[in-house]
């Protein structure tokens, strides 16, 4: 038996054309979203102004730097910026080389001055009227 096509009603009309335009906007979201990681992975939307001074000095000196003015320095905490332990870790190395540069120049300013003691000659003349610089004098 054939059946006669039935007249469609007001209703099921445009289901049709719903379908594919709800198909085309869930295709534009992917792809947008699909672009937005995209673009964010090789740092397109990285491009942010240079962040302004925060008005606090780090609290280094202007001359010498001692190993406790590094260990003393801290920085401001900001939206953006470095890793807090590899900061921290990064000035307690700078403060201990510091201090061992401190350390050795003293040791090295010591041995100096034990060297120009030991080398200072007697200028005072010995009995017989003659200067003897021959036998540095060691004074202590």
């Amino acid at each position: 038996m054939h059946r006669a096509s039935l007249p469609e009603s007001p209703r099921s009309a445009g289901r049709g054309t719903i379908g594919c335009v709800v198909l085309v906007i869930e295709i534009v979201i992917v792809a947008a979203v699909v672009f937005a990681v995209a673009a964010l992975a090789v740092g397109r939307f990285d491009r942010l102004a240079p962040a302004p001074p925060d008005g606090a000095p780090t609290g280094l000196p202007a001359g010498m730097v001692t190993a406790g003015d590094v260990a003393r320095t801290r920085f401001g905490m900001a939206l953006r910026g470095y890793r807090m332990a590899e900061v921290d870790a990064v000035l307690l190395r700078l403060a201990d080389e510091l201090a061992w540069r401190d350390e050795e120049l003293a040791r090295r300013d010591e041995e100096l001055v034990r060297l120009a003691a030991f080398a200072r000659v007697d200028t005072a003349p010995s009995p017989d009227g003659h200067r003897d610089t021959r036998s540095p004098q060691i004074d202590e």
